[in-house]
């Protein structure tokens, strides 16, 4: 699977880590990962299969995360609106019109904003454990936040990596938790970034202004796959099941055992095969 890495200069001084697989004559499909994300969320093996299935394959390192430009996020500050129009700048440094978009958490964010603002670049859309912003979808419990503030981050894998797992267990759901799957994607983490505090800050603090975006989703006709753990405690399910729900021509599968992030391979397999069929349904 040919494979090539790149920068992307999409502000003056704030450069893109961005990996590609396959032909670029190809159709293109881009894959956004969540707050505090790497693009090594989304395996090689979807890569493959995508790849295998004749698309040119592009995933990213968002600004302020991995190998792309880190951020003072008090001095610079951005929002989520700029992250899309990162994915944006991303396809026209690679001349790329149109792309099939996938987006995790806050990339579900990401391409729901570029179905509202960007219609005309996206020939199908994945929304995956994300939300509509409304007001009318749960909280996460208390036991979310209670985990998360528990544990901090110090830079020294040898001594986070337990806190680490205790939240990926948490976030897992009710699946059996593969801790070996937990551990290479926690590696991944610190051998592209220091992790000091909490991981994705500035991802957070992007987020905070963001809308509701549920009547501006009622206007996108996109073909949409929406996405969802039923054992999400970090987007509530019915994030899921609502964003379906203000989408005319979406599909929406729940996942059941599934938390917010896949650290089992039988749980990772099934939404990857998901991805690769609904995307293979809408080839143009």
């Amino acid at each position: 699977m040919k494979r090539k890495t790149l920068y992307i200069q999409v502000e003056q001084n704030i450069n893109l880590w961005v990996e590609t697989y396959g032909d670029n004559n190809n159709e293109a499909c881009l894959l956004i990962a969540g707050a505090g994300a790497n693009c090594s969320f989304w395996s090689e093996r979807l890569c493959k299969k995508l790849v295998d299935m004749g698309l040119f394959v592009i995933k990213y390192d968002h600004r302020d995360v991995g190998y792309s430009t880190k951020i003072d996020f008090d001095k610079n500050p951005y929002d989520v609106n700029q992250l899309a129009k990162d994915a944006v700048c991303i396809l026209d440094a690679l001349n790329l019109k149109k792309a099939h978009v996938a987006g995790h958490s806050m990339g579900g964010f990401i391409v729901q904003l570029l179905a509202i603002h960007y219609p005309e670049r996206i020939l199908s859309m994945i929304s995956a454990s994300s939300s509509t912003n409304s007001p009318n979808v749960p909280l996460p419990p208390e036991k979310t936040w209670e985990i998360f503030l528990q544990f901090s981050p110090t830079n020294n894998l040898e001594t986070d990596l337990s806190g680490f797992l205790l939240v990926w267990e948490y976030l897992n759901g009710t699946a059996k938790f593969d801790t070996k799957l937990a551990v290479e994607y926690t590696i991944n983490i610190y051998d592209r970034q220091e992790i000091k505090g909490a991981l994705g800050e500035g991802h957070v603090k992007a987020q905070s202004q963001i809308s509701d975006r549920s009547n501006l989703l009622k206007n996108v006709h996109i073909p949409t796959l929406v996405i969802h753990g039923e054992q999400d405690y970090l987007v509530d399910k019915y994030g899921g099941i609502q964003t379906a729900e203000c989408i005319s021509n979406s599909e929406l599968v729940l996942l059941p055992e599934m938390g917010h992030l896949p650290f089992n391979h039988i749980i990772l397999e099934k939404f990857e095969n998901e991805m690769v069929r609904f995307i293979a349904q809408n080839r143009h």
